[in-house]
């Protein structure tokens, strides 16, 4: 039982869930029951090749619609933002994201910037004009077809400018109108993507549970979104059907919900780094993540251990009943010890790739030190010094 103090807090709305195996095909339906005029479909180019559902929609809604279509490849820069803004009309009735976290993020913000044709640079944390959004926005609509960052329920579009930055457009204006959850569509995701971005989930799950600011709500999604991760992975390669359906459908819900959680909660240290690795490397996300979280959180025991007060043993108490949830057999003793075990296996499993290949070294690793302090690296349960950032880096090389 959680024993911190019930602080005041609030829960951000969430979008309208359709959740289904298969529930991709009432989506069309839907659409030509709610909007009529411009729709605006943003795609991963994987999914509007020739049999994909991207291209299956597209011909659904071209006889209905007057349908737009842009595709996306990797994560959104501000410039591309804005050019598609450019090019779509003011008066399009709704933005339909189709794709991966990257793609969801760029219609998000296509879809809050459409009706006024403003920039986004007027409105991206830290490096933009520092302006709040003021609406009105068109709906977005979101259909993720990777399990990982959860935008479909969170309010910001992370966008980069490889070499400069990776900051958030956020606003509660931003939040999709309804997300479509149909877990079929990750059969198609090539599995080496499923375990990186189930690990992004993951991370968001074990970050929000053990943030500076949890509640009672996001502990029991992030709990309930950790239960669901565990065992995903070996589902999806069962040769049984109903096995490996099950796992895909838990990967795409506990997605969902650590963007939730992350959205009501915060994160920690692990995504306090990603962000600025993610800006000055081409390095994935979710394997920055999956690296990452082992040596980070024994950062946080470690401190946490030392700090003695009652907040850090409570949060030690959450990370030992993690531990328990991930290994049931582990004694009472052992749990902490367990936990950075089981965490370091999964990353060695499924992102058995370090981050050095993406081009970080020990000798090019002070920008990220130098531009990790702000946004999520607030949230995590305690402060981390220079040196041990440095040491959780330098591990997951």
């Amino acid at each position: 039982m959680n024993t911190y103090p019930i602080n005041p807090f609030q829960f951000a709305p969430m979008p309208h869930l359709h959740f289904g195996w298969g529930i991709r095909y009432q989506l069309s339906e839907h659409l030509q029951q709610s909007f009529s005029g411009i729709l605006i479909l943003i795609a991963s180019p994987s999914l509007m090749k020739t049999g994909r559902f991207g291209e299956q929609l597209q011909q659904t809604l071209t006889g209905s619609f007057d349908l737009k279509v842009f595709t996306v490849s990797g994560e959104p820069s501000p410039d591309l933002i804005d050019d598609i803004v450019s090019q779509c009309p003011k008066d399009a009735q709704a933005v339909l994201g189709l794709g991966g976290g990257s793609v969801l993020d760029a219609a998000k913000a296509i879809a809050g910037l459409l009706p006024s044709q403003t920039s986004v640079m007027d409105y991206l944390e830290g490096v933009g004009a520092g302006k709040q959004l003021q609406g009105p926005t068109c709906p977005f609509i979101a259909i993720p077809t990777t399990a990982g960052t959860g935008s479909e329920t969170t309010k910001n579009s992370v966008l980069s400018r490889i070499g400069f930055f990776k900051k958030s457009f956020r606003s509660n204006l931003l939040l999709a109108q309804s997300a479509w959850l149909d877990p079929q569509l990750l059969e198609t995701c090539p599995q080496e993507v499923l375990y990186a971005t189930g690990m992004d989930a993951f991370t968001q799950l074990l970050e929000s549970y053990t943030t500076l600011k949890p509640n009672p709500l996001t502990d029991a999604l992030a709990w309930q979104g950790m239960q669901m991760f565990i065992g995903s992975f070996e589902a999806i390669k069962s040769q049984d059907s109903q096995i490996r359906q099950q796992g895909y459908c838990n990967l795409m819900l506990a997605a969902t919900l650590s963007g939730t959680t992350l959205a009501n909660a915060g994160l920690g240290a692990v995504h306090g780094l990603a962000g600025p690795i993610g800006a000055f490397f081409e390095a994935p996300h979710g394997i920055v993540c999956a690296r990452l979280l082992a040596p980070i959180t024994q950062a946080n025991i470690d401190s946490l251990q030392q700090s003695g007060s009652i907040q850090a043993e409570q949060t030690l108490n959450k990370y030992r009943m993690v531990s328990r949830l991930l290994n049931p057999e582990a004694r009472e003793e052992d749990l902490l010890e367990s936990l950075i075990e089981r965490l370091k296996h999964y990353a060695r499993d499924y992102t058995p790739q370090g981050l050095s290949a993406y081009g970080l070294t020990s000798d090019n690793l002070q920008p990220v030190l130098d531009n990790c302090r702000s946004g999520s690296m607030l949230g995590n349960p305690l402060v981390l010094e220079d040196e041990q950032l440095l040491d959780a880096i330098q591990q997951a090389l």
